[in-house]
């Protein structure tokens, strides 16, 4: 099997697929990230009011606003609908699996530069890295340190949809289609590495169902291509997706505009069915 470890933020979900990945590979380090963080934990609202000043500095004020307003919205009323359902389904998920990752060598760190983190990558001797819910990008000397490379689950299809929160832009696009997971072999370049497993999220309605559920339910059903690609791996048989790009997008973070137009793609849905008008999804 291949000695795999795992970046990541200590939360269910990835706690998951860190032991969907121990099942399927031979897990030997999970790095948990405590920077991904940066709105919570001592000091958060001074944190936050640094963050927003750098955002607006870099994009402008109206966008840094913009990002501000969809945070004060989405936490209060509607990211607890979302982590419940979530929650529900990696439960069952979980019930006929073995997902306990106790006896995993696991470090926590501020700053994934950290010289801890390299010497335990190269001290497992790593065939292979994976990493899901990273907003930092990992720096050369750890992505190049495994044998084959470090490996990103993207919550989105890559190169339309480079960048956070892929579900999120790709329902405010009404670009349904694009709704779905790959997995990529991570460069220098945000989200541009090497595909190697690519497709649509299922049983998921893009006018009902939140991005954040979309989003996490796709890595889900990447899970039985992924172990596809492992066992090539093993054998040295993968072999990258060969695929015509669409666009080229690199996306930030959700704003409360966007947020609107998925709101409004919704209403009005539930308007064309009053009516008995024909609802659009594309």
């Amino acid at each position: 099997m291949l000695r795999t470890g795992f970046i990541g933020s200590d939360n269910l979900f990835d706690k998951y697929i860190c032991g969907w990945l121990r099942q399927h590979s031979d897990l030997r380090v999970i790095i948990w990230i405590d920077e991904l963080r940066w709105a919570v934990g001592p000091g958060r609202w001074r944190k936050i009011a640094v963050r927003y000043r750098e955002r607006a500095t870099r994009y402008g004020w109206p966008r840094a606003i913009d990002e501000a307003l969809y945070y004060a919205l989405y936490h209060p009323f509607l990211r607890g609908r979302d982590s419940r359902k979530l929650r529900s389904t990696i439960e069952a998920m979980a019930a006929d699996a073995d997902t306990v990752v106790d006896e995993i060598r696991q470090i926590r760190t501020s700053d994934i530069q950290s010289p801890e983190v390299l010497e335990a990558i190269k001290g497992e001797r790593l065939d292979a890295l994976f990493a899901m819910c990273v907003d930092v990008l990992l720096p050369e000397s750890l992505i190049s340190a495994p044998r084959l490379g470090a490996y990103l689950w993207h919550e989105g299809i890559t190169p339309e949809y480079r960048g956070v929160h892929p579900a999120f832009w790709a329902l405010a696009n009404r670009d349904y289609g694009r709704l779905g997971y790959t997995l990529l072999r991570m460069n220098m370049k945000l989200d541009a590495g090497d595909v190697f497993v690519q497709g649509r999220v299922r049983d998921v309605d893009p006018l009902a169902d939140s991005p954040f559920y979309i989003a996490h339910k796709a890595i889900l059903d990447s899970l039985p291509e992924t172990e596809r690609f492992l066992n090539e791996a093993e054998r040295g048989e993968h072999v990258r997706l060969e695929r015509v790009a669409h666009q080229d997008r690199l996306y930030s973070y959700p704003t409360a505009s966007a947020l609107a137009k998925i709101i409004w793609h919704r209403r009005r849905r539930k308007l064309s069915g009053l009516f008995g008008l024909p609802v659009s999804r594309q």
